[in-house]
Order: structure tokens, then sequence, then C-alpha cells
């Protein structure tokens, strides 16, 4: 049976929905037993999901072969991240989202550049082509790597200018034009 990628995000999208709804229950009863609901049925799925892999990893190279297969699914990847059962480290996990991403960017005309990495930092250069195109590509290169690695903290990306409300001037500007 194919996996319907519009039919896994709208699945995706109508759990955020009723996450928000039930985080917005104005009885605490209500909202903690929502809350308990949605924790043991992603414990059910953590706990079945890990005896899933112990049966397929059971088979030797054709069990590693198929969970490899599995973690590179993006999909498949996302869900084992959530539930802390990714076979991949995170700087695997990193550079894949990684290299999806300089594929992107290069279809484009724009570049990226891994700097550093380590359990909790990921550093990147963008280099974008057009004028604008950096509080997107901010946008973008954060989605990956927080999909791919949820546990980073810090994701830092030289070449991205800042995005300032209309008509914002910083205080350090302002400052500096006085001075001169």
């Amino acid at each position: 049976m194919p996996v319907d990628e519009k039919q896994a995000s709208e699945a995706i999208a109508r759990i955020d929905d009723l996450v928000h709804k039930a985080e917005s229950l104005q009885d605490p009863s209500a909202r903690a037993v929502a809350v308990d609901l949605a924790q043991a049925v992603l414990s059910l799925h953590a706990t079945a999901l890990h005896r899933m892999l112990e049966v397929v990893s059971s088979g030797g190279a054709a069990g590693a072969e198929a969970i490899a297969a599995m973690a590179s699914d993006d999909l498949v990847s996302s869900v084992f991240v959530l539930h802390g059962l990714h076979p991949d480290d995170v700087e695997t996990r990193v550079r894949r989202a990684f290299d999806k991403l300089r594929h992107h960017f290069d279809s484009r005309g724009a570049g990226i550049a891994l700097l550093d990495l380590d359990s909790k930092t990921v550093r990147l250069r963008f280099t974008g082509s057009r004028p604008g195109a950096g509080p997107a590509a901010r946008q973008v290169i954060e989605d990956a790597i927080c999909e791919a690695a949820p546990e980073i903290l810090n994701i830092v990306i030289e070449g991205v200018e800042e995005v300032r409300p209309s008509g914002f001037v910083p205080l350090t500007e302002l400052m500096s034009i006085a001075r001169a």
C-alpha cells in the first residue's frame, strides 16, 4: 500500500490543530485528561515501534537494511525521532538533512555550507543569489534541522540578514548615526 504524502501531511496538521485545542481547554481537568490520553497513545506507539525494530533487527543483514531504509524515509524518520528510537545519531541525521538542504539551495542558485556540528549546535553559512531570500532560507534551514534532530539547541546561520519590523532601527544604529 503506497504512502500518500498528502494524507500524512493532513494527519500531522490535524494533530497539531487538536493539540492547540486541547491546550486551550478552559477546564483544567479536561485539559489534563486530553494530555494524559495523548501521552498514553504515544507511549503505546513507542513501545510497539521499539518492539518492531527489535523484530526487524533480528533478521540479520536484511533486517539492518530494512531499518536503514526506514530511517532514511522522511515520514518514518520523523516518527522515530519523536519517540527517541531513531537508529542514527544526531550527526548522521543532521548531515542527511544538510545534504537535502544543499540540493534544495543548489537548484535555486544559492549555496549552503556546513561549518561546524556538535551534539547541541549546528553552524552553517548561507549564500543567496537573490536579495531578500535570507529570511525564507532561514526558515527552511531551521525547519529541516529541527525535524531531523530536535535535540539540537542552537542553529547559527551566517549570511542570512535579520528581518526587522517595518520602520524599526536598532538603538545601536541610531547611536552610531548620532556620533558621526
